[in-house]
């Protein structure tokens, strides 16, 4: 993926320039399945394109991974970002994969043809919302949010901000004090502006 470099203060500027904001969320067109199960990393290891296993092997492991889903010749079918809810090793598995709403069912199908045999519940998560945050001052974003299911840096390049995934209807001004939420066309611009 080609992404054209722009430091953290270029994004601390685009944020203060939406009104001075600490930080823009932008609520996002994507949806949620969710999969829980002793073999969910296992079983997603040979239909993405990353490597699931580190989602699960360790720790220190990154919070969210992103891949694309494969059909059987190998090909790209969807981008997926991949989020673990799970806090330790020791815990089952449970894993977000994010996908464009549009595709959530072909997502799921598709998931479903290959599950055999495997220990995987595979469904959608309705009650989740997703959101992008472009931050206007790093110190101005929680260390961790107490509302929020999961919030981590965008897992695809550090200029694309951060990932929240909160209940619907959370309050975004609780979760990230002084955000406000910007219009989802402005996250676009800055998106493609980005390569």
């Amino acid at each position: 993926m080609l992404v054209r470099a722009i430091t953290a203060p270029g994004l601390r500027r685009w944020c203060r320039s939406q009104r001075g904001a600490a930080a823009a969320c932008f609520p996002l067109g994507r949806a949620l399945l969710g999969l829980r199960g002793a073999d969910a990393a296992v079983f997603l290891q040979g239909l993405l394109t990353n490597d699931v296993t580190q989602l699960v092997a360790a720790s220190d492991a990154p919070p969210a991974l992103y891949a694309h889903a494969l059909n059987v010749q190998g090909r790209c079918l969807y981008d997926d970002i991949l989020y673990r809810l799970h806090g330790s090793t020791a815990e089952e598995p449970h894993i977000l994969l994010e996908c464009d709403s549009s595709v959530l069912d072909s997502v799921q199908k598709h998931l479903k043809l290959y599950k055999i045999r495997r220990k995987v519940t595979i469904s959608p998560c309705p009650d989740l919302s997703l959101w992008a945050v472009i931050p206007g001052d790093s110190s101005s974003l929680p260390k961790c949010a107490d509302q929020a299911v999961l919030f981590t840096p965008d897992p695809r390049a550090e200029v694309m901000g951060w990932r929240l995934i909160a209940k619907k209807g959370a309050n975004l001004s609780e979760i990230i004090p002084g955000s406000h939420v910007g219009d989802v066309q402005d996250y676009h611009r800055h998106r493609y502006k980005q390569g």
